[in-house]
């Protein structure tokens, strides 16, 4: 397991790794986000920058879209399937805590907000949701676009840097620094308004 995550931890690794496969390296990236959701540890920033580097940005963003999609889907059934004692391992009794109000409410406009705020647990969310009353289509449609922002910032990252376009690049990461700071500033609020809605 040590060694799955350092390897996934290094940039120029997965690149090589998606790139050895050729044309079918498209799907072994899709895969790659797939494992993203469903296995934490593995830093999603850097699998979405890899699709912008390998691919470009409209490629790598539906490719990332794609494999975020249906990791969050396969993350959602699982819970759905195995409960509480399986989620519980997955995420810990910390982050149950914190946002224990999603498993009690449909809520999907504001687990919409929560998936579009930069730096939350996104991947725990789908876990989270798995064990709340949400309809599963409605699950997929709030995890899908309120991951866009972030997949497209990240994937334009990744192309300005293959492309050597650093002017683009430092742009890309500066919105995506100011959303950053924005949740550091406002996240307690919102996430104590959306607790004060459910309540």
């Amino acid at each position: 397991f040590r060694d799955a995550i350092r390897f996934f931890s290094s940039r120029t690794r997965i690149i090589a790794f998606v790139a050895s496969y050729g044309t079918c390296a498209p799907i072994v990236f899709i895969g790659v986000q797939i494992l993203q959701v469903l296995v934490a540890p593995i830093p999603g920033e850097l699998t979405g920058f890899i699709g912008g580097y390998l691919f470009g940005i409209g490629e790598g963003f539906i490719y990332s879209t794609i494999g975020l999609t249906l990791g969050s889907w396969f993350a959602f059934l699982i819970a759905r399937r195995f409960g509480l004692p399986l989620v519980h391992r997955f995420v810990g009794q910390e982050i149950m805590a914190k946002f224990d109000y999603l498993m009690e409410h449909k809520g999907a406009f504001f687990s919409f907000i929560l998936f579009l705020i930069p730096g939350v647990p996104k991947d725990y969310f789908c876990y989270l949701l798995g064990l709340s009353p949400m309809h599963v289509m409605t699950f997929l449609v709030i995890s899908t676009i309120g991951r866009i922002p972030g997949t497209l910032l990240l994937t334009m990252q990744g192309q300005a840097i293959r492309s050597e376009n650093y002017r683009f690049f430092f742009v890309a990461l500066g919105l995506g620094l100011v959303g950053i700071v924005l949740t550091i500033i406002y996240r307690d609020r919102i996430e104590g308004l959306l607790k004060r809605k459910h309540s």
